[in-house]
């Protein structure tokens, strides 16, 4: 069986589709043919978009995957043999008007509906395209994403004086202010990766907030940055995913994370949650895990159970049997 990966034009700035399914499609059994178009036009633009049908219709299969955020290519691909996967759909979730009418018709109702299976990573994740396109949630698998290779159990049981808690990102959405208002006064520092604000770069210091900060960095500087810190700090607003959740785990940290959407689900019941909109409440979480070595022990153990379910030739298995299916249904 040989299927056709699309991909989105690629870009400098975006490639976490293109990490995940690279992981799986390197992990897919002998048996499946795996076949990449990575898309010339599309990124934005009616023309572009135009275009990039063209190159879809001249380069399909006999099954087709689209990887992601082309989802309108659907449209101009056979039903038959044709699998859709979402990821991260919250900036839909927060946009309103008419343009985000017709992104949601062309980017989820009408793929989801087209597709003859329909793949999410994560139960959140389904609950949005069900609501939003009205097929029945059996033509959806959830297959969660990957963990990327080079994060392995890296031990650390002893807390240092000034403990180091990583944040990953500095977006809105990952709630840095709040983390920083969270941790004044409390003998820890902090490891932020992504590039800061001058205005976060006031609050650091209005709180006086030590930090270390680590812009552009390689895959293998943030896997360093994960040994060197001593838990993980992720209460983000939202996520469609929460990918530095597993892959602390994996490296062996405890994590903090927000007690709702993909988050609380990713985490499988093996980080402490707060609420990320209170100040207080993330405090009171960093302050416990500071506090509890009883408590980081049992997060750090049934974090690394976690992480296993996250294995790429695991879930690459999964996806073989979404395609084997394809063949069964009428």
């Amino acid at each position: 069986m040989q299927i056709v990966y699309f991909f989105r034009k690629p870009q400098a700035q975006y490639h976490s589709i293109e990490r995940v399914f690279n992981l799986i499609i390197n992990s897919l059994p002998a048996d499946m043919s795996p076949a990449i178009y990575k898309l010339k036009s599309g990124n934005k633009g009616l023309l572009s978009r135009l275009k990039a049908l063209l190159e879809i219709v001249k380069n399909k299969g006999d099954y087709n995957h689209i990887t992601g955020d082309i989802y309108y290519v659907a449209m101009v691909l056979p039903r038959k043999g044709l699998v859709v996967t979402y990821h991260d759909l919250e900036s839909l979730v927060r946009s309103g008007g008419l343009r985000s009418k017709v992104l949601k018709w062309f980017w989820v109702t009408l793929p989801a509906r087209r597709a003859q299976a329909v793949t999410v990573i994560s139960e959140h994740t389904k609950k949005l395209v069900v609501d939003w396109s009205g097929i029945p949630e059996n033509k959806i698998h959830v297959i969660p994403n990957p963990l990327p290779n080079g994060f392995t159990y890296h031990p650390k049981s002893i807390l240092p004086n000034k403990p180091a808690l990583l944040v990953i990102g500095t977006k809105y959405n990952k709630n840095l202010e709040r983390i920083v208002e969270a941790v004044s006064g409390l003998s820890c520092r902090l490891i932020i990766a992504g590039r800061l604000s001058d205005l976060q770069k006031e609050l650091l210091e209005k709180h006086h907030v030590e930090f270390e900060n680590l812009v552009g960095a390689t895959d293998d500087q943030i896997i360093d940055a994960y040994k060197r810190s001593d838990f993980l700090c992720f209460p983000s607003l939202f996520e469609g995913f929460g990918m530095p959740i597993i892959e602390a785990q994996a490296i062996g940290r405890p994590v903090i994370t927000s007690n709702l959407g993909a988050m609380k689900e990713v985490a499988g019941g093996a980080a402490l949650l707060v609420d990320p909109n209170s100040i207080a409440d993330i405090k009171a979480g960093i302050v416990k895990l500071l506090e509890d070595n009883e408590l980081r022990a049992i997060l750090v153990e049934k974090g690394l159970e976690n992480a296993l379910k996250f294995d790429a030739k695991a879930l690459a298995g999964k996806y073989a049997k979404v395609y084997e299916n394809l063949t069964n249904e009428v």
